[in-house]
């Protein structure tokens, strides 16, 4: 069997649900079996093709270096599977027109302990060795961890793995640099301050390991060679506890929806798989104790009795002493999760509210939108929302009540948008492409503007606007403006007294699974930036530092405390509304 074959096969028994794997690695194996139906349907218009002779030259490559610790410690390197089901496609896939390598970056998203250093390690040697000497060029290689500490693991295990194989006589070790004296490529680890600078760097293949524990994209922004054939941006992480990081608010969930088939999102030159629990699984703590669904984020650790009894001990301590539940969730369960003291709301209960879609027609629903004005030089968000009464009934029989959310924000220009990118450490550029955001291009954020935006979405979406929200601070003048137009306007002051309730009702809805979002990643950092504080017993929201946006909950909470009042009328009492409202 080629290589093509099993890894064919592969994705087939993940696909199926043969082989245990969680949602998110299924869409990335149907994506491969998509691939190869395109390729083989439709060749003239596909532009890839597969090369069986690169995929197996990766398989022989690691097959001559040699484990360097744990229980295969000096046996040589035989990748499984689910290692062959991505480096074969990362080496199997070629251009046609060129012949060149079809993905361009790769993101791997794993569990702790299942050889990602290893892997890192093998395809540095290979592109400072092979792939230089094809293409006739110097290939830098640069890995990149958050410290130089960090960076050098990957550069330490290169040189572990070369000690007993015969490809030891291929390259010089020194304390910096593992070269290739035949091409002149060489292997470094970077330091911080060669993440700031960039300064003599041209990547051929640059590695940023553990990306979750990077608090900026610096490594990510060097870029890769120019002048290079066959660059590669290869990221391979385990998830981490803070929702802030640029891993998790850019690039986890960038990738989740390019393998998600729901989306229209395509990216073709990006290889991707990710391997973790899927939500369902740890919903309940107590299905963790499941060890078969322990394989879903544990594909090699799983394999060895060594490996699962680990996870043993791991998940023993876990449940025992709930403090470390944060780590084996993380760490060996490949979970995101955040971890922060007084986090206003618990983010998988809170993602479990995304929907692909709304289930329900809006049309001629009521909705109250909020505002937060008060940044007039900065973010401004509005919300909209719409309460409904759902066909689920309460333990009185009576209809269950849950709320539709939306969100956009405004920032005034691109200077002010490139300042937030910086200071928040978020994509704020790529949201606005999206549509999450608009720049208004006027010196302030035009309150104008938004008010348009407002009721031009009301009008296009043909929602009945009950009552138009403001903390009166900052927006005074536009409540009178409004008010004088018939619109019925309400202050919310932001104080704990004034938004206790709503704080705490919001977030009882979201643990009750009663409120409804699509995708919108401004609000979803807002979200996760938000915490509590408490005065006299009450609770409202806050910053969780001093740069982190709250903007778009703030204008959510605000909608809220009017939405929750929401008084809906039968059909028979609406008709006699109407009578008493006509001229009789």
């Amino acid at each position: 069997m080629n290589c093509l074959e099993e890894i064919t096969e592969y994705a087939e028994g993940c696909a199926s649900g043969e082989i245990m794997s969680c949602k998110k690695h299924r869409w990335a194996c149907q994506r491969f079996l998509n691939d190869r139906k395109r390729a083989e349907n439709n060749p003239e218009k596909y532009p890839y093709t597969w090369n069986e002779q690169a995929a197996q030259n990766i398989v022989d490559w690691f097959s001559m270096l040699y484990h360097s610790k744990g229980d295969l410690a000096g046996e040589p390197i035989l990748l499984t599977p689910w290692q062959k089901f991505r480096l074969c496609q990362l080496y199997g896939w070629v251009r046609k027109d060129t012949g060149l390598r079809r993905f361009r970056k790769s993101y791997t998203q794993i569990a702790r302990k299942n050889a990602k250093s290893q892997e890192e390690a093998g395809v540095a040697l290979y592109e400072a060795s092979v792939t230089a000497v094809k293409n006739g060029e110097v290939c830098e290689v640069y890995t990149a961890g958050v410290k130089r500490d960090q960076s050098k693991i990957v550069f330490n295990e290169a040189a572990l793995m070369l000690q007993r194989s015969p490809l030891r006589t291929k390259f010089r070790i020194t304390k910096d640099a593992i070269t290739h004296p035949v091409s002149g490529s060489y292997i470094k680890a970077l330091s911080k301050e060669d993440g700031k600078s960039g300064d003599g760097t041209n990547p051929a293949l640059l590695i940023i390991d553990e990306f979750h524990q990077h608090p900026t994209t610096e490594f990510y922004d060097l870029g890769l060679g120019g002048n290079t054939k066959e660059p590669l941006l290869m990221i391979i992480t385990t998830a981490g506890v803070d929702l802030n990081c640029p891993c998790y608010v850019a690039e986890y969930q960038y990738c989740s929806r390019v393998l998600d088939p729901d989306t229209d999102i395509e990216d073709d030159e990006y290889l991707i798989d990710i391997c973790e629990l899927d939500p369902e699984d740890y919903e309940n703590l107590d299905n963790l104790g499941d060890e078969n669904l322990w394989e879903k984020a544990n594909p090699i650790r799983m394999s060895y009795e060594g490996g699962r009894d680990k996870l043993r001990q791991a998940y023993k301590t876990a449940s025992e002493v709930p403090e470390h539940m944060s780590a084996f969730l993380t760490k060996c369960m490949d979970v995101w999760i955040m971890a922060k003291e007084d986090g206003y709301m618990n983010m998988a209960k809170w993602k479990a509210c995304q929907v692909s879609e709304i289930p329900v027609d809006t049309k001629g629903m009521p909705v109250y939108v909020g505002f937060d004005m008060s940044a007039k030089i900065d973010l401004t968000s509005v919300a909209f929302v719409i309460p409904y009464e759902s066909d689920r009934t309460d333990p009185e029989g009576k209809p269950v009540v849950k709320y539709i959310v939306y969100s956009h924000s405004f920032v005034p220009s691109r200077e002010k948008l490139v300042e937030r990118k910086r200071k928040d450490k978020a994509p704020y550029d790529a949201w606005e492409r999206e549509g999450f955001l608009t720049v208004t291009n006027t010196p302030i954020v035009d309150q104008g503007t938004v008010m348009r935006y407002v009721l031009n979405t009301c009008r296009e979406k043909k929602w009945e606007i009950e009552t138009l929200c403001f903390d009166p601070a900052n927006a005074s003048k536009l409540m009178m403006d409004l008010s004088d137009e018939g619109y019925e306007v309400e202050e919310v002051y932001q104080s704990h007294k004034s938004l206790n309730e709503s704080t705490q009702g919001f977030r009882e809805q979201v643990y009750s699974g009663n409120i409804l979002y699509t995708y919108n990643p401004v609000l979803n950092f807002a979200m996760s930036n938000a915490v509590i504080r408490r005065s006299n017993g009450l609770i409202k929201i806050d910053k969780d530092a001093t740069t982190k946006r709250i903007d778009p909950v703030d204008a959510v909470l605000c909608a809220y405390k009017l939405a929750m009042y929401h008084e809906f009328h039968s059909a028979a009492m609406e008709a006699i509304d109407k009578f008493l409202e006509s001229d009789w």
